[in-house]
């Protein structure tokens, strides 16, 4: 029998099997090396580096190479040639978790369009928390349902407070305290990454500081940290901010300042003394710093009544709270229901939130009722009650002379070229300050603001002045806060911050007064928010970092939201990563959901 070679039989052996088995089957195809690879851009990395061109690339929602050239297989490449990449911008003060319970309004897209990826909430004294649900249960809902950006849940004293004491202005007992405490710890446990005040409003105003200190105690053993709206922003900033520094020394945890600034014209300038306190402070090695929105106007809705509610409404103020409380209290529990829901639109019944409002007392649901019903109810020259009243103590002198006094004190605190007409009957009035309509009109301010109120107009107080804002935004300690909030598109008429505060800022005070630098104003909402909330991952572009990227067409940054028409998204963030997920394309929503709730 004919050997044949080793080699040669094995080669057989192979072709035979090669053969039973069919043709060879390609291999299959390797994935792309990078989720998504941004290219030729110039990169602002969160520090006060100059800008340098560099490539990014993003896998598995981390940034995993920083490069001046990256080469290598993407799912999605974006050429950023010509435009700037910065991190997400990180929102350290915000009202938007109220928005966030309606799906429709989930995406969160006017602070997406804005570059922001990521907001802190539950500020001033309010969150969700425990008033209509548990943290756990809010967190468990944007991580099952999604949620358009990044957020980070605050407890609110307010609404613990609230919670055990109702609308009551006196110290807790013990036990009420201790009850306090154990909700403030349970949020911690449950995901909250500390506490905020809101000690101008009720029923945070009532509490002394001994009560705020013991509550802060409870956040010190997490890393938690203290945010908080001041007592006064006024004639008496100084004083509250020796409160937040005291309750931060004596708790031993780090502490925010809550939209930093001073109102009212006879106050201006106090803001360097506030800032040489906090300095100081932070020199002998507490952990202080401050959030800022960079406008001369506040409030939510600011919108202002010309002539002052108190003054409006002297000692025939209609019905008040005591008032309603008696009105109500004929009233079956399904009927106090009822009206609470009309009452609050916003506030989906939740399970949780039904139980809190079956499980209080009678008096406590009357009065609940009754608070909502008096801060709904319509006000001033709108209401024919309050406005026959008004016009009525007009027509008496001693009333009149009062009315006018205290007009005439308002503005001499204000400043009536401080008061922007905002809406009137007469457009050509809009857009100018009281000083002005009562110069063209020859006529007293006094007069002229009464007259307005009575047409209906509505203005726009500037309570802050711009030399205070540019001094709080050159500290390397405050970082960018809008303080909005994430209305329903179209209601309403919001402050524009709630669309436009970052681009805002950086073309108004980096590109064109150059009051700070393009770096300085990325820093101030990417790496120095994040160093405040201890999140090391976010914040920079640097390797390792969460995926949370904008892709920024300076020349291109239009802010249109206006207080006359504030429902517009902001132009200029032309790409837009959360967690390495693509959620703006070529400015446009990609309908993804990418982001996450943030923990301490």
């Amino acid at each position: 029998m004919k050997r044949i070679p080793i080699g040669l039989a094995a080669l057989a052996l192979i072709l035979s099997f090669n053969l039973a088995a069919g043709p060879p089957k390609p291999h299959a195809a390797a994935g792309p090396e990078f989720d998504v690879l941004i290219k030729n851009g110039l990169v602002l990395d969160g520090s006060l580096k100059e800008p340098f061109r560099a490539d990014v690339a993003v896998k598995d929602g981390r940034i995993v190479r920083v490069a001046p050239s990256i080469r290598g297989s993407a799912g999605r490449t974006i050429d950023a040639r010509g435009l700037h990449v910065t991190p997400g911008f990180i929102d350290l003060h915000t009202h938007v978790d109220e928005g966030l319970y309606f799906p429709g309004n989930r995406a969160a897209l006017g602070y997406l369009a804005q570059g922001v990826t990521t907001a802190v909430v539950g500020q001033c004294g309010g969150s969700a928390w425990p008033f209509f649900e548990k943290a756990a249960d809010q967190i468990r809902r944007f991580t099952e349902e999604g949620v358009g950006l990044n957020v980070s849940l605050l407890v609110g004293h307010g609404d613990v407070r609230g919670l055990v004491m109702g609308m009551e202005d006196r110290a807790p007992t013990p036990d009420e305290l201790e009850r306090m405490k154990a909700l403030v710890k349970e949020a911690m446990d449950q995901g909250a990454v500390g506490l905020s005040t809101g000690l101008i409003y009720r029923p945070g105003l009532y509490a002394k500081t001994d009560e705020i200190l013991e509550l802060v105690k409870v956040v010190a053993p997490y890393g938690g940290i203290y945010h908080s709206h001041v007592r006064n922003e006024r004639d008496q900033l100084l004083e509250a901010i020796g409160e937040c520094l005291a309750i931060a020394e004596g708790a031993g945890v780090r502490a925010n300042v809550s939209h930093f600034k001073v109102m009212r014209k006879a106050n201006w300038g106090l803001v360097q003394k506030a800032m040489g306190m906090i300095e100081a402070a932070r020199a002998r090695g507490l952990k202080i710093t401050a959030d800022q929105y960079p406008y001369r106007f506040s409030n939510t809705t600011p919108y202002s009544p010309l002539v002052p509610r108190e003054v409006w409404t002297g000692e025939d103020a209609g019905l008040g709270a005591a008032d309603l409380r008696r009105a109500f209290s004929h009233l079956r529990d399904a009927e106090l229901l009822d009206l609470y829901t009309k009452m609050t639109p916003y506030v989906p019944l939740s399970r949780p939130h039904l139980d809190f409002l079956n499980a209080l007392p009678r008096d406590r649901f009357v009065d609940l009722v009754a608070s909502e019903v008096l801060q709904g109810r319509t006000r001033g020259a709108e209401s024919e009650r309050e406005r026959a009243l008004f016009v009525r103590r007009l027509s008496q002198p001693a009333a009149s002379a009062a009315i006018r006094k205290g007009v005439q004190a308002y503005y001499d605190d204000v400043g009536p070229e401080n008061m922007i007409v905002a809406i009137a009957a007469d457009k050509s009035l809009e857009g100018k300050s009281l000083q002005a309509v009562a110069a063209a009109k020859k006529q007293s301010i006094v007069d002229t603001a009464i007259a307005l109120e009575l047409a209906g107009a509505l203005a726009v107080p500037f309570n802050m002045c711009e030399p205070d804002i540019e001094a709080i935004m050159k500290k390397d300690w405050v970082a960018t806060g809008s303080d909005g909030i994430l209305p329903v598109y179209g209601v309403d008429r919001p402050h524009p911050r709630s669309y436009s505060t970052f681009l805002y800022k950086i073309r108004e005070y980096a590109l064109t007064r150059k009051t700070i630098s393009l770096a300085q104003a990325v820093r101030s909402q990417t790496s120095l928010p994040a160093e405040i909330m201890r999140w090391p991952d976010r914040g920079r572009i640097a390797e390792g970092a969460a995926a949370d990227i904008v892709v920024l067409d300076l020349k291109g940054i239009a802010v249109p939201s206006s207080i006359s028409a504030p429902h517009q998204l902001s132009r200029g963030v032309r790409h837009l990563l959360v967690n390495g997920k693509v959620v703006l394309d070529g400015g446009e929503f990609t309908g993804a959901l990418a982001g996450k709730v943030l923990g301490r």
